[in-house]
């Protein structure tokens, strides 16, 4: 049986116009529910963060990522 934990938590702490580096949450990989659950997390602090699978594909953007990528 495959392992339902296969999300990973992606974010740049701080602000974007001076930070960049991206970190992974801890807990990850994990369960899609648990995965979007951080993310609101990151949301709220207004920080640019994204949930992916395995290959990169992304479920879930916080509003200040949407707000990066199109600028």
């Amino acid at each position: 049986m495959a392992s339902k934990k296969k999300w990973y938590v992606r974010f740049i702490a701080g602000n974007p116009k001076i930070f960049s580096d991206i970190k992974t949450e801890p807990r990850s990989p994990m369960m899609r529910s648990e995965a979007l659950e951080a993310i609101g997390h990151i949301d709220k602090n207004d920080w640019r963060g994204w949930v992916e699978d395995e290959a990169g594909n992304r479920i879930f953007e916080t509003s200040k990522e949407k707000d990066f990528k199109n600028a």
